[in-house]
């Protein structure tokens, strides 16, 4: 039987070390002090590579807007309205049009489509369009933010307030807020019921021409960094300057095969907030890769065993299995052989268990035989009984 102990360690000569708690010579960030919070992690599992203060409660300014794109798209899907639906613009809507506010250009009584007020929403992050779907959706401002307090607890997203659907301050000096973390799972929720909010967010430009109506799409990196298509900024006096990045990793490098989402909050200029953006994409980029650990069409080890035929068997892991990993943390993997097995093997029977081990999580896979074995004849067992006999003598002796 060939056992096999496989421990990867792949050291960096890097000029970071990733740990829980950072010296100020080894943070990522290269303007930390002037960013309040910020997170990076993996937009499926959630997994965590890297934050600060990112439990902490502050204003979120426009990126309010990522719960109001969710209550509207809820409410096509039970029919209460449609993308096709034209829409008469508010006088309450129309005021938000102004040098103030980010703004699609909405008047009063001027008709538009559900579906281009939610690119307006979404790509120049319009406080018009956010206003008028609010009333569309719940008929005022007021039982819409209801409606979003209510979808928050409901998804367990404890810190996160909301006055209205802008996320701009309220007339009482109320404003919308959240911690970091709870923007980033809400962003995992939406991005997993609604992908298509990524299509909006990588739209380059509306053009509304029986409305006169002509925007570029104000999202940073979307463009100009590898991999970027969304999602979200906000900014106001009190928030600083925020942003939402989607990512997909792998077009940053081909070892990449997942995606994140980075959340900045109150930094001090929009400058400075796509800067920390850019350095936690890139910092994922450099030391994270998908490993893909076990693979159900590659045999993960072959052991020796004479009672079969072809006198060893080829052992499959049951499921496959990938890690995103930290390069400068090693990933220990095992193989415990069940050794009371005896052939005839059946095709699938389970031969034993691949134990890896990574950070702080362990796997368990089981160890399969692909094919059926028939148990060999009894003059090959006495031959491979011998060879083995003095392979041992001739081991032995060398040894001595």
């Amino acid at each position: 039987m060939r056992k096999r102990l496989r421990v990867l360690s792949l050291v960096f000569s890097a000029l970071i070390v990733f740990t829980p708690a950072i010296s100020k010579a080894e943070r990522i960030v290269g303007y930390d002090e002037q960013v309040e919070s910020y997170m990076i992690g993996e937009e499926k599992t959630g997994e965590v590579f890297y934050e600060k203060n990112a439990d902490q409660k502050m204003p979120i300014a426009s990126m309010s807007k990522i719960m109001t794109y969710l209550l509207t798209k809820e409410a096509i899907d039970e029919n209460k309205i449609s993308l096709d639906d034209k829409i008469e613009v508010s006088k309450k809507a129309a005021k938000l049009n102004s040098w103030e506010y980010s703004a699609l250009g909405l008047e009063e009584g001027m008709k538009i489509k559900v579906e281009d007020l939610i690119k307006g929403l979404i790509v120049v992050s319009g406080n018009d369009c956010a206003e008028q779907l609010a009333e569309l959706v719940a008929g005022d401002e007021k039982e819409f933010a209801k409606l979003m307090n209510k979808k928050a607890e409901e998804l367990g997203l404890e810190t996160q307030s909301f006055y209205n659907a802008s996320g701009i301050q309220t007339d009482d000096d109320k404003q919308n807020s959240s911690s970091a973390r709870d923007m980033f799972k809400l962003c995992q929720y939406v991005i997993k019921k609604y992908p298509e909010v990524l299509d909006f967010a990588s739209i380059k430009q509306i053009d509304i021409n029986d409305l006169n109506i002509h925007a570029k799409n104000i999202l940073p990196l979307v463009g100009e960094v590898d991999g970027v298509d969304g999602l979200k900024t906000g900014t106001t006096e009190e928030a600083g300057y925020c942003l939402i990045s989607t990512v997909d990793m792998n077009k940053l490098d081909s070892k990449d095969q997942f995606r994140t989402i980075a959340v900045v909050m109150n930094a001090q200029s929009s400058e400075i907030r796509e800067s920390a953006a850019q350095d936690l994409i890139y910092y994922v980029s450099r030391f994270f890769d998908t490993d893909k650990i076990l693979n159900t069409d590659t045999p993960y080890d072959s052991i020796k065993m004479n009672s079969v035929k072809e006198g060893y068997v080829d052992l499959y892991p049951k499921e496959n299995l990938e890690i995103i990993r930290n390069l400068d943390k090693r990933i220990i993997e095992k193989v415990d052989v069940d050794q009371s097995i005896k052939a005839p093997i059946k095709k699938g029977e389970k031969m034993g268990v691949a134990k890896i081990k990574y950070d702080d999580k362990e796997y368990d896979v089981d160890l399969i035989a692909a094919k059926e074995q028939k148990e060999a004849t009894k003059f090959s067992r006495v031959i491979r009984a011998f060879k083995d006999s003095c392979n041992f003598l001739l081991e032995c002796l060398i040894a001595s």
